[in-house]
């Protein structure tokens, strides 16, 4: 283990749950900007295109854990070749995918629910 880098407990907690944490912010934000943007009149496109970019960025950070989580394993200091490890990067790459799923399945609100319709 000469030169490798060791797994700290936050390192470990952040790539097992970095799907959710980029998520949940994601989640809340496309909420904040459908209610924020009709309290301020926006356009149902400014809406749309606000949400979508919200979305792809969401994706775009979620990627790297849900394709190759090897390589983000090891930037945190997880080995691979180790059994327990393996485990956790086969967690935290389950939870990425979920994730990805899951703000497309947000990021969808935009293209389906009609932004600014009151309540009836």
């Amino acid at each position: 283990m000469i030169g490798q880098k060791q797994p700290t407990t936050l390192g470990t907690f952040a790539f097992i749950l970095w799907g959710l944490i980029v998520w949940g912010p994601q989640f809340t934000a496309v909420y904040v900007v459908h209610t924020w943007f009709c309290a301020c009149g926006m356009s149902a496109a400014a809406i749309g295109i606000a949400v979508g970019a919200l979305t792809a960025l969401t994706v775009v950070l979620q990627l790297p854990v849900a394709v190759t989580p090897v390589r983000v394993a090891e930037f945190v200091g997880l080995d691979a070749d180790d059994k327990d490890a393996a485990r956790l990067i086969s967690i935290g790459r389950t939870i990425a995918v979920l994730s990805v799923v899951a703000a497309l399945w947000t990021g969808a609100t935009a293209a389906v629910v009609q932004s600014c319709v009151l309540a009836r």
